[in-house]
């Protein structure tokens, strides 16, 4: 496999200023509240970026391990997604994540990180992409959430992506649709549910489990 392609994000990229805004905070809330759901004592993140979802997930309990390429964001494990399996020991961590990181990867290797992902986890797995297109988000609120509806999607049109300096691929243009790469997903892993994150539906989640057969 072929892993001289380029992948180093500038850490000012991950400046509070400059990354995290308020629409980011709710895809936060999300990708904490889809790895507590799963129980896990024990998570491997793929590429922690501003660290709020590490700290959160410390703070309530869970032992986390950062992995990235880039050793300026003082990630416990430095090394390459792609070649994850020659570093981290099948059914090491009870549940992975890789929260808005495998866009940065040309999507030529996505079924081989999945692969990896699925081979290093003992129960789940959890991704999110970001999905091109224009959104379309409504929250309804009644009686102090007796009632709360989300609904959150993209309006696409076709769309040939082009490298833009960090992400090679979205989910949303052409050869890149939601049902492509959820059956990229679907060889290795068991897709429990997949959604447009609520309040910020540039971010697509696919939260999965290890198939025990």
């Amino acid at each position: 496999m072929d892993h001289e392609t380029p992948l180093q994000v500038d850490a000012e990229f991950y400046s509070f200023a400059e990354y995290v805004n308020f629409r980011r905070w709710c895809s936060y809330w999300h990708q904490i509240d889809a790895v507590l759901r799963g129980r896990p004592k024990s998570v491997l993140e793929i590429g922690p970026g501003f660290g709020t979802t590490t700290q959160a997930l410390r703070r309530a309990g869970v032992q986390v391990t950062t992995f990235d390429f880039d050793p300026e964001l003082k990630p416990d494990l430095v090394g390459d997604a792609r070649a994850l399996n020659t570093l981290v020991a099948p059914g090491s961590f009870d549940a992975i994540c890789a929260f808005q990181v495998l866009e940065h990867i040309p999507f030529e290797h996505f079924d081989g990180i999945v692969a990896n992902l699925a081979l290093a986890s003992r129960d789940k797995v959890i991704i999110s992409l970001p999905h091109w297109g224009y959104p379309v988000e409504f929250r309804f609120r009644f009686l102090k959430d007796v009632i709360s509806r989300a609904i959150s999607f993209k309006l696409t049109r076709p769309k040939t992506w082009t490298f833009d300096g960090q992400h090679y691929w979205e989910l949303g243009t052409k050869g890149y649709a939601i049902k492509d790469v959820a059956a990229v997903i679907d060889r290795h892993l068991k897709i429990d549910r997949q959604y447009f994150c609520p309040d910020y539906s540039y971010h697509y989640f696919f939260e999965c489990s290890v198939r025990r057969d």
